[in-house]
């Protein structure tokens, strides 16, 4: 056989050896708080529900992540100022029409090893209130003794910038600031 005939078997079979590297991981754990002010108190919502799926290449080192999309359904988000400031949520974020907040990865920059794992520099369409915007995220990824992941991060914003009127209670009296913070803490798995 010449060798030029063994360069497309190569190929083939290095691109089907990257394809079986390949895993979905299924989420273990997490912990989305979304923290902000107002003009009597500092407030923070919890995600009583996160959905993700994706697949990545984590042969006992994390190599790449192909796909990540995380689901947040707006009406499991929980406050702890209790349901005015729930229902408060529900409405600034639009959630009878845009009923999720989602984040879907379009793809990791860099993923650089530290002590406790890595540091990933990703980018993704976060979408609030059905307005999408691409973000820069770099989130730390600590290995635990299980072999999951845990990736952490925060990312802050201005809800103007996602249409998303900040809410006001209290005849206007209490009036929610515009910038935000989401925090997070995703366990992932094979």
């Amino acid at each position: 056989m010449k060798i030029t005939n063994l360069i497309p078997l190569a190929a083939l079979l290095f691109a089907f050896s990257n394809l079986t590297a390949q895993q979905n991981f299924r989420l273990v754990k997490y912990d989305l708080t979304i923290i902000g002010t107002s003009t009597l108190h500092d407030w923070e919502t919890k995600a009583n529900d996160v959905k993700v799926t994706g697949s990545w290449d984590n042969q006992g080192q994390l190599n790449g992540i192909q796909s990540l999309n995380v689901t947040i359904p707006v009406e499991k988000l929980k406050s702890s100022k209790g349901s005015i400031m729930d229902g408060k949520t529900y409405k600034a974020l639009k959630s009878d029409k845009n009923p999720n907040v989602t984040f879907q990865l379009t793809g990791v920059k860099a993923i650089t090893p530290t002590a406790k794992g890595y540091q990933l520099k990703t980018a993704g369409y976060l979408t609030i209130a059905g307005t999408k915007k691409l973000i820069d995220l770099t989130v730390d990824g600590e290995k635990l003794a299980d072999g999951s992941i845990r990736f952490t991060g925060s990312k802050a914003l201005k809800m103007t910038e996602y249409n998303v009127d900040p809410p006001v209670a209290m005849l206007g009296t209490l009036k929610t600031a515009d910038d935000v913070t989401i925090e997070f803490s995703l366990t992932l798995a094979n």
